[in-house]
């Protein structure tokens, strides 16, 4: 396994530096190093810094003066000997999925960059964005075409939502612009993406971005600084785009690149009431009492284990474009031995006869799944791998410190357990005269 190097640049960050560090640390990928780079911060960010590190051996941390965020993330690339570099804000945190799901796209695709949806938080409403339709590897050329639609967009310009080589990065020495204070992100983008042939596309959120009143990227709401700001970078971009085109096709394209001076950034918008917006904590968040209550309580495993699966299919379910609920019923296909009826797919998902009904056909159009008589069956082959990655993800996660013998007895019991269940479920259905037929 690669080991991925997490740098976060940390200024008096200690409101939040608890929340960002426990998200990086808490990944479901074990093989990282958490460089996190104190520049001259006058709060208690530092002694929040060595506790962790004292905490978790995967965190590395240097203090320094302060010189600003270019200087503080050189500093990080210095130290860093991750196979694999990530950026976080201190400000921001990880979905527990971020690194895996960037790193298995960047080894599935052998692309240079991966870039990634991410979440724009903005008063507790968190916003999907990611101005790129389909997941795929684009060329370097398509790419940049890409750019030149949304030249302001946050998606193209951050470190935060992309996995990078760190070959790559000291071969050709890529580094921050301290000389710059604005889209000095972009800069080091635009100087990584000369040195690639390919950038794959993400389609899953792999970062939670806090909006801040006030930022750099608020003021660029501003025209006339937006203005002024860009000049000091457009030679970057400019030359960018010269040396990735040929000249006919840079003549082409000039007065768009040229474009980005006025160019404004509309990714703060996360309204409650906007498509693709949810509230956070609304989505089944976890309690401390929640969690205290796992031995008090017998479903609460069972109520985690839903949690998890459901969470990893919301995952999948973007990367596919299916609803969640036709994912739910794909997956419980792709699991049984045969095909069955439309009403014990309801009864496995727990889903009602129309919400069955509404993801039915859209795994019918999508010629996912066939239906013989009153029976559905699989028919999607190009997913079963996906699906049993899903259950590795799972079996990793839930079985992480298990010994091989005690995975193999829980295995035991737990089929014991459901044998039990389903046999006193079936004895109910057969009193009740209910339908028996699979």
């Amino acid at each position: 396994m690669k080991k991925v190097s997490v740098i976060v640049p940390v200024y008096n960050g200690e409101k939040r530096l608890k929340r960002c560090v426990e998200s990086i640390l808490n990944q479901d990928y074990p093989e990282l190093e958490l460089i996190a780079v104190d520049d001259g911060s006058s709060d208690g960010s530092w002694e929040i810094l060595c506790a962790c590190a004292e905490k978790d051996g995967r965190v590395r941390i240097f203090h320094k003066e302060n010189g600003g965020v270019s200087s503080a993330r050189n500093r990080g690339l210095d130290e860093a000997c991750g196979d694999y570099v990530q950026f976080v804000d201190v400000d921001d945190w990880l979905p527990m999925d971020a690194t895996k799901l960037l790193v298995r796209e960047l080894e599935k695709t052998d692309a240079q960059l991966v870039v990634g949806d991410f979440y724009r938080v903005v008063n507790m409403n968190a916003a999907e964005k990611g101005p790129i339709e389909k997941g795929g590897v684009l060329t370097k050329q398509a790419y940049a075409d890409k750019m030149l639609l949304g030249p302001a967009d946050l998606y193209f310009g951050v470190l935060w939502n992309k996995l990078y080589r760190r070959e790559l990065i000291e071969r050709h020495h890529v580094r921050m612009d301290e000389n710059i204070s604005y889209s000095e992100d972009m800069i080091f983008n635009l100087e990584y993406l000369l040195h690639v042939d390919s950038v794959a596309i993400l389609k899953a959120p792999v970062y939670y971005y806090q909006y801040t009143k006030g930022s750099l990227v608020d003021q660029s709401m501003n025209l006339s600084s937006t203005v002024r700001m860009k000049t000091s970078v457009i030679g970057y971009y400019n030359n960018f785009f010269k040396n990735t085109f040929d000249a006919q096709s840079y003549q082409q394209r000039l007065p768009v690149v040229y474009s980005y001076l006025l160019a404004v950034s509309r990714d703060s918008l996360a309204l409650p009431f906007a498509h693709g917006t949810r509230r956070l904590g609304e989505d089944g968040g976890l309690s401390a009492q929640a969690a205290a209550a796992v031995v008090q309580i017998p479903m609460q495993c069972a109520a985690l284990t839903e949690r998890l699966i459901q969470r990893y299919l919301e995952t999948l379910a973007r990367k596919t474009g299916l609803e969640r609920n036709a994912l739910v019923l794909l997956y419980l296909l792709e699991k049984l031995p045969e095909p069955c009826s439309a009403d014990t797919l309801g009864r496995l998902a727990g889903l009602g006869k129309d919400a069955v009904g509404m993801a039915l056909n859209q795994l019918l159009s999508k010629g996912l799944v066939e239906r013989s008589d009153t029976r559905i069956g699989f028919r999607a082959p190009e997913l079963r791998e996906e699906f049993r990655q899903l259950d590795r993800d799972f079996d990793a996660l839930r079985f992480e410190s298990f010994t091989p013998e005690q995975i193999s007895i829980y295995r035991e019991l737990e089929g014991r357990m459901s044998a039990n269940i389903l046999r006193r479920l079936q004895g109910e259905n057969a009193e009740t005269g209910k339908d028996q037929s699979p």
